[in-house]
């Protein structure tokens, strides 16, 4: 693991898919993260914000 991957409680990192949250569509945004250093660094931003606006959809669906 990289010095800039999250470690969870499991060992893993989410990002390089050895790891879990505990909630899945978390985990499968923090994954879509995963190839992004091999992305063009113009598509950085819109990986980023479909990550954001998962991770708020998420977050609205669990405050109900």
């Amino acid at each position: 693991m990289s010095d800039d991957e999250q470690a969870w409680p499991d060992g893993g990192a989410v990002a390089d898919g050895g790891g879990s949250t505990g909630d899945a569509a978390v985990d499968e945004a923090l994954r879509s993260l995963a190839d992004l250093d091999a992305a063009p660094l113009v598509e950085h931003v819109a990986a980023f914000d479909a990550v954001h606006g998962a991770l708020q959809d998420r977050l609205a669906e669990a405050q109900g």
